[in-house]
């Protein structure tokens, strides 16, 4: 398996990532929030919101990976 640095990555990320990417994170702390009240009712919104919150950490460290490099 090929390993890639910084400025590998950059060039194959296409322009507009970044933006993508913060608007599924914004959409996804929408969700969230609607989890965190539904969960208050139901376990499995509960699980569900839990699970999410894992994904979105993992979005925004990447997210935030690829605005240190450029």
């Amino acid at each position: 398996m090929r390993s890639y640095n910084t400025t590998d990555v950059l060039n194959i990320v296409p322009a507009g990532t970044v933006e993508s990417l913060e608007q599924v994170s914004a959409g996804m702390s929408a969700i969230l929030s609607l989890l965190e009240i539904e969960s208050q009712h139901s376990e499995s919104a509960n699980d569900v919101r839990c699970l999410l919150v894992m994904v979105k950490t993992q979005l925004d460290q990447a997210m935030s990976q690829l605005c240190a490099a450029a």
